[in-house]
């Protein structure tokens, strides 16, 4: 079970140089339609942060072609940081107010990128180890959950975003939701395996988050098929997590175009989700992974949702799939 002290650093092994502890905040303004990515990655044993930063709303294949891109690997790590309350070199600034439920988030590049929100929890922290919320915790194989990536811990969070964003001098207000993650434990510098990372939100009493595996030999252009590794549907404040889950990506190139999903929750219902990219572009998070990410259109049940969806790949994964 997450407590409220797990929203501060945990304690890093002394022997171990890549220790991290990372947390994510994303939003999207729909009618843009444009997600902006908040990504903090601190290596407390080094004294140095990674740290990425994001603004999209266009199809690119490149990042000099998005909106807004900053990724600083070697940000210095005060001895003081806390995760409660910390402002990065880069201007990032995050104020949690309340742990694991109210976060405020800034971010100014003049002329370029600002960013003032508040981020409130709609739900209790999901926490992916614990068998009494996730059905599928603890499953081993090759689910990215039960390696050292997130061997301290992991969990996500569905919250509410409100403020504002202005890209290159256009203001947006922002009303809508984010799914937040937060992580800790041994973390090389590169993806020890892939992940399909994604979410769909409908309203604040509707929306769902999901983890997938797939296979990283698909050769690019073919569809994905992804396997439910990790995930939950919010619903009027209640996490319900995911027990079973299959979908397909498919893709032109390794960018998706549509994505659909048929999940079944730990009460035995069954949900369909059909999602169109309205955007992508290439992300990388930290050294050595690189991740396609996209912006779609969800539908599900009659309703319409926006939420990014996220493949991961490591460098190492690509020259196979380009023959």
């Amino acid at each position: 079970m997450i407590q409220d002290k797990d929203a501060e650093f945990h304690p890093a092994p002394a022997d171990d140089p890549l220790w991290a502890e990372t947390n994510y905040f994303g939003f999207e303004v729909p009618d843009v339609p444009l997600h902006v990515g908040l990504y903090s990655l601190f290596r407390p044993n080094l004294s140095i942060v990674n740290s990425a930063i994001f603004a999209n709303s266009r199809r690119v294949t490149s990042g000099w072609e998005t909106d807004y891109w900053d990724h600083r690997a070697y940000l210095p790590m005060k001895a003081s940081e806390s995760l409660l309350g910390f402002e990065l070199r880069n201007s990032l600034k995050v104020t949690c107010l309340e742990p694991n439920r109210l976060w405020e988030l800034h971010f100014h590049q003049p002329e370029l990128l600002s960013v003032d929100v508040r981020f409130e929890a709609l739900m209790p922290p999901f926490d992916i180890h614990d068998p009494d919320m996730d059905p599928r915790a603890n499953r081993g194989g090759s689910d990215l959950s039960a390696g050292e990536l997130w061997s301290g811990g992991h969990f996500d969070m569905t919250g509410a975003v409100t403020g504002s964003v202005t890209v290159r001098g256009t203001r947006h207000d922002v009303d809508w939701l984010s799914t937040m993650d937060h992580s800790w434990g041994h973390r090389d510098e590169y993806q020890p395996g892939v992940m399909t990372w994604l979410q769909a939100h409908f309203s604040r009493n509707l929306a769902v988050h999901g983890m997938f595996g797939f296979d990283p030999a698909t050769p690019a252009g073919e569809d994905l098929q992804l396997s439910l590794t990790h995930g939950y549907l919010l619903q009027d404040g209640a996490a319900i997590g995911l027990k079973d889950g299959t979908g397909t990506t498919y893709r032109t190139g390794l960018y998706p175009d549509r994505v659909t999903l048929d999940l079944v929750d730990a009460r035995d219902r069954s949900w369909h989700l059909e999602g169109e990219s309205q955007t992508a572009f290439p992300a990388e998070y930290w050294p050595g992974s690189m991740s396609f990410m996209v912006l779609p259109r969800w539908s599900m049940n009659g309703a319409t949702g926006y939420g990014t969806s996220t493949d991961f790949y490591d460098y190492g994964h690509f020259p196979p799939l380009f023959p």
